[in-house]
């Protein structure tokens, strides 16, 4: 039997458009496997750029919080052993401290003198904070912490290697890992007469950086040596204080680029050794430590399993199969009808498939069509729209990591962080354009009681309706945040007079005062807020807080549930 040659051209049409068909969905699969990934490994790059910089708030928290110890007028009278007073004065300051900072193990004031006497340490124990005096306060000075920080100037952070703490008859953070960060106390000559030192709790550090990952990811931190302080496996941290080295660049090959400084980040997809089994794809960056450190640099890593990642390139895959099939079909059946019937749609899906895994449009697809032609056509532009939604919802992802770093989860208001931006161009316009502007610091009266009588998922949406009432009752162009508990902070731009703060802080007041009804039940509470005015009440952050606080508790002392506007004559 002979096939005549309209026979042979459907057969080798049918054979071309079928290999084409299977080569063009192997490609496809692979494009958009190939961009999954790397949209992976950049959201992972974004999330560890996110972390570094919670890592950085929290470090310049911690220094503000030396500042304002040493810089304390107790802190040098508390040099002198025969001054309890102003020794008395500082410990109840460390205490607020540490109550209101879980993470500190031990806030500690060293003297210059008596090879590195310890004058004044709080030390957690527990739930409880422990006072050491007498005899049992030791000689510090040969410790780095102590001799470095005594050769920084005043307000210098000095930051310890983060290491196992072994020093003796530390209570709660003995053989715990933790970092030292100390603050010079220095005379009116800007002689260094002592030291503050604030002992870091890291496993509660590393747990808040962890916090709000989700749970398939996996967070790495080492030094700049290498060393593993955060892994998923305990075992693998701190090992050079075991005497073993276990080092990330033995774990991942390209994150010996950072060890090296040869680069900044590296993308990782980790197929082999340890992971061969369990494939990951992570994103690693080197930190550098800008403050006076033993630390020079800290590598920060995210991981996610690569199976996560491709789980969506299969749902893709399973759709460039059908898709693949169905052309198939196609070639097949127009194979019998005349090749120039169909050179033309088959070079328009070529078209199509082309500008697959890039950003440009696929123009002039037959959609219109109502034979397998357009059923293919539409095929490719809906496998198409799932790529671009897809992308779109990692980025959504991205953005709410970013968002998540700057607000209070609870809430919704701006965080310590943001709040602080946004407080610093405040300032900088008040400078600039000769304005004014308000800070309040509001704290809640008795709002203990009101979790312990309802439980804290009330107190918890109560803190929500709160923040809400703080909203309406200020305009756009201010800023309302919570800073902690039940504590918040409201910035007032461009304010005419200090009635004008009196006026809002009043509407803040009365707001607040109004009953809540939460689960059927009415709740009723109040606040005490404070204002400190920029210029006449300080022209920083540090100072206009301090001033603010200061009226608050002036507030508490005078009854609750009033405002009080700082004066220069007020008491501190």
């Amino acid at each position: 039997m002979r096939f005549g040659i309209a026979a042979r051209l459907a057969l080798l049409l049918a054979l071309v458009g079928m290999l084409a068909a299977g080569l063009t969905g192997f490609y496809a699969h692979n494009a958009s496997r190939d961009l999954l990934i790397q949209s992976a490994k950049d959201e992972l790059l974004t999330s560890t750029q996110v972390l570094a910089s919670r890592i950085i708030v929290a470090r310049q928290e911690i220094s503000r919080n030396l500042k304002v110890l040493s810089t304390h007028p107790s802190a040098l009278g508390a040099l002198d052993p025969n001054d309890t007073e102003s020794a008395d004065q500082l410990a109840t300051l460390f205490k607020l401290l540490m109550k209101a900072n879980p993470d500190y193990f031990q806030i500690r004031l060293i003297s210059a003198a008596d090879f590195g006497a310890e004058r004044v340490r709080i030390d957690r124990s527990g739930d409880s904070l422990l006072r050491i005096d007498g005899d049992d306060l030791q000689e510090k000075g040969h410790y780095a912490y102590v001799f470095e920080s005594l050769k920084g100037g005043p307000g210098e952070t000095y930051l310890s290697r983060f290491v196992i703490n072994h020093e003796r008859g530390s209570h709660a953070g003995q053989e715990e890992p933790t970092a030292q960060l100390a603050m010079p106390v220095v005379d009116a000559g800007k002689v260094a007469l002592g030291v503050i030192v604030i002992n870091v709790d890291l496993n509660g550090v590393f747990a808040q950086l962890a916090a709000g990952l989700p749970p398939e990811f996996q967070l790495f931190l080492a030094n700049g040596q290498g060393d593993f302080l955060i892994h998923p496996d305990r075992s693998q941290t701190f090992g050079f204080d075991r005497g073993r080295r276990i080092l990330v660049q033995d774990t991942f090959a390209l994150t010996a680029d950072l060890v090296a400084g040869k680069s900044d980040h590296v993308l990782i997809e980790a197929t082999q050794g340890n992971y061969a089994d369990y494939p990951m794809v992570a994103a690693f960056i080197q930190q550098g430590v800008a403050i006076r450190s033993d630390e020079r640099n800290l590598i920060l890593g995210l991981a996610q399993p690569l199976a996560s990642v491709l789980h969506k390139a299969d749902a893709l895959g399973v759709v460039i199969l059908q898709i693949v099939l169905g052309l198939c079909l196609v070639c097949a059946l127009l194979a019998v009808l005349v090749a120039r019937a169909v050179t033309r749609p088959i070079n328009l899906m070529s078209a199509a498939v082309q500008g697959f895994s890039d950003e440009r449009q696929a123009h002039g697809l037959p959609l219109e069509r109502e034979d397998e032609i357009g059923v293919l056509a539409r095929s490719f532009k809906q496998l198409r729209d799932q790529i671009r939604q897809q992308l779109s919802e990692l980025h959504q992802s991205r953005q709410d990591l970013e968002h998540l770093a700057q607000h209070d989860p609870l809430t919704g208001l701006p965080n310590r962080a943001l709040f602080a931006d946004r407080m610093a161009l405040a300032l900088a316009a008040v400078r600039r354009d000769q304005t004014r502007l308000a800070l309040m610091f509001i704290d809640l009266d008795d709002f203990k009681p009101v979790n312990d009588a309802h439980g804290h998922a009330v107190g918890d949406q109560l803190l929500k309706e709160i923040g809400a009432r703080l909203r309406k009752s200020i305009r756009e162009s201010d800023t309302a945040a919570r800073i902690g508990g039940d504590e918040f902070v409201v910035l007032l731009r461009n304010i005419q007079s200090a009635e004008d703060a009196m006026a809002v802080g009043e509407k803040i007041r009365i707001a607040v005062g109004a009953p809540f009804i939460i689960n059927h039940a009415s709740i009723s509470i109040s606040a005490s807020i404070g204002i400190a005015l920029c210029p006449e009440s300080g022209q920083d952050l540090i100072e206009l807080s301090k001033n603010a606080d200061n009226a608050m508790y002036r507030a508490k002392k005078e009854g609750r549930n009033t405002v009080i506007i700082h004066t220069a004559s007020a008491p501190a």
